[in-house]
Formats: C-alpha cells, structure tokens, sequence
C-alpha cells in the first residue's frame, strides 16, 4: 500500500498511509475503534476504494488499484462468518469453485478433492453433510477460512475472524490460526482490536490510530518498544509518572519546555522491602488482588500521592509475605520516557 487516503465526506478515515507486507508473512493491523483498520482492509480487497490520486495497491509490485475485487485473488473472512444457511458445508466451501467461469471451473472431481483436503486442513472432515447451524461458533469460523482458501488466494483478509466468538474459543482459535497459517504460508492480513490477540499470532503489527499507522514492528518490538505514549498505552495496563527539569540545559533531542512523561508495565514494578542504595521510592500497599497465576498490588506513593499498581508473579508475592498497609518501597524497571507535547 503506498500512500493510501480516504475521506467519507469531510471525515478522514485514512491518511497517507503506506505498508509492505511480505510474501508469506501474517499481519495483524491493530488499533482502536474508528483506526482505519476495516477500511484499509477493504481497500486492500478491492471492495472499496482509495480517493483519487492518493495512492496505489500493489501485489508483488503489480498496480491492482483498478482491479475489480473479483480479479484480484482474494480470500475474504468477515467476523460473522457469512456462511449460506442452506448449503452443507462442503458446499459452503465449494461455492467459490463453482461460481468461476466454465473455462476456469475445475471438474467436479478437481472440487470434491480440494473440499476434502481443507476439510482435513481445518480439522473438520467429519462434517462435510452438515448446514452451519449445526456447527459451534469455531467450527463455523473454520468452514469460513476453508472457503476463502479454497480458491487459493493470492492474499487472505480476515476482518475481525475471532470477534463474535466468546474468550475460550477465541484462544484455541487463534492458536490454530497460527498454526495453519505455518502450513500454508498464504499472504495473510487481519483486522483485530484485542491487543493479546496480534501479539500471540501476528509475524509484524501495524499499531494504527485516527487513520495513521504508529508503528509497524514485530510483537516483541511494539511491546517492548513501543514508538510513543499512544503505542504504550494501548497495548496493555501502565503507570504514568511526571518528570521535573532539573533546571540544566536541555538535551539537543528534548524539545523547547517540554516535560517528560515515564511509562512503566505493572510488571516491570518491583517491590522491595529495603532501600538499600536509597534510590527506590517509598510506598504504602493499599490493596492486594489476586488474578489466577499473577497477583495485583495497588500502592500509593507518599511523596506525591500518587497510586501505583504493581504485577507480582505469585511466588515473588509469597516471599514478600505483603499485606495491605505494609510500607515498602519500588523500583523501576524496563522504563520508556516521551515528551507530554506529543499529540494523541
């Protein structure tokens, strides 16, 4: 995608938005509500597209922008999977062989055997006579992706695939999404807006917001990394704590007045009972909350007031023998500073 805007009337859904994705590789495009992300997907497709002169798709460097989505190789999985209630599902999956040209139609041999090996790709051989209403949530969502590669797509599309489906499946899921994906290695880009969800399955995130992409980074990178206080901030629970200048000059990167803000994880907050070195700050524990294998410490600081929450692995809560209003003090770890100016 090179350069891709779209306006609905005076609204901007997209801005100049640029993205390369590799051949073979899986890419979650994350953001919040209103990002972009669905509209970017469907102009990828081909089922909307990009304002006049404002940019070009390609795949594997040919301009597709004025190809209609049909022609395009395309595999489409919506979020409430689409399935024709009065096929069986081996006819779901074979509709879009069917429907091609009678030149381009494979036998009805060529059909039955393609059905039959994405029926054992999707682990639902065993229920190629049954209508969708007889399947779970899950197993409908994989009758969904075997008809999209059941045309053998040049990119597969998936818009939300795991969102009207409840916590427990979803998981499996998209573990088996993983997994299939590593078997086919099909050009793969899908719309979420569950952050655990992009950061266990995706090869590369494309954080988006108000119709721009923030970062564009391996799951690792985005999290640990991330490119500024929005990225931060949406992938996951945070403190915030406010810097004061020191009065010195400022560093040739730090803008002019400006303060900087540090994000810390809940994770990266560590509780101590000593401050040997002096250099950790004193806390009150103010409430323990226990979340199955992690443990939550809410804390109040008592130089500003201001609470911190703190993620203990079980164990480490065990040795600190904590209780509420015990005073300790923490320490900081794997810290990331921006410049409040910035605009979110």
């Amino acid at each position: 995608m090179r350069r891709i805007s779209k306006f609905y009337g005076s609204s901007q859904a997209l801005k100049d938005v640029s993205l390369k994705v590799e051949s073979g590789e899986l890419v979650a495009l994350l953001g919040p509500s209103g990002s972009g992300k669905t509209t970017l997907l469907r102009i990828i497709a081909g089922i909307e597209d990009a304002d006049p002169g404002s940019g070009k798709v390609l795949f594997d460097d040919i301009d597709v922008s004025s190809t209609e989505v049909g022609k395009r190789r395309i595999g489409f999985v919506f979020q409430h999977y689409a399935l024709f209630k009065q096929m069986s599902v081996f006819e779901n999956i074979a509709f879009g062989l069917r429907s091609k040209p009678r030149r381009e139609r494979p036998s009805n041999a060529a059909i039955r055997a393609k059905v039959e090996e994405l029926l054992t790709l999707v682990q639902l051989q065993n229920f190629a006579r049954r209508y969708p209403n007889q399947l779970s949530g899950g197993q409908r969502q994989r009758v969904a992706l075997a008809r999209a590669l059941a045309v053998e797509p040049q990119v597969l599309l998936l818009d939300e695939p795991f969102g009207a489906l409840d916590a427990t499946v979803r998981r499996e899921l998209r573990r088996w999404l993983r997994k299939l994906h590593d078997t086919i290695k099909v050009t793969t880009i899908f719309v979420t807006h569950d952050q655990e969800e992009a950061l266990e399955v995706a090869d590369r995130i494309a954080v988006m917001n108000a119709g721009k992409i923030e970062q564009f980074a391996s799951p690792e990178e985005v999290y640990e990394r991330p490119a500024n206080p929005f990225v931060f901030r949406f992938l996951g629970n945070y403190n915030l704590f406010h810097a004061r200048h020191d009065g010195g000059p400022h560093r040739h990167d730090e803008p002019e007045n400006a303060t900087p803000v540090t994000f810390v994880r809940p994770h990266d907050v560590e509780i101590l009972r000593e401050n040997p070195d002096g250099s950790a700050i004193a806390a009150k524990v103010t409430h323990i909350g226990f979340a199955g294998a992690a443990v939550n410490v809410e804390l109040l600081r008592h130089d500003d007031q201001q609470p911190i929450d703190a993620e203990l692995t079980n164990q480490a809560y065990r040795d600190l023998g904590l209780k509420q209003d015990d005073e300790v003090f923490i320490r900081l770890r794997n810290s990331h500073s921006f410049y409040e100016d910035y605009a979110i």
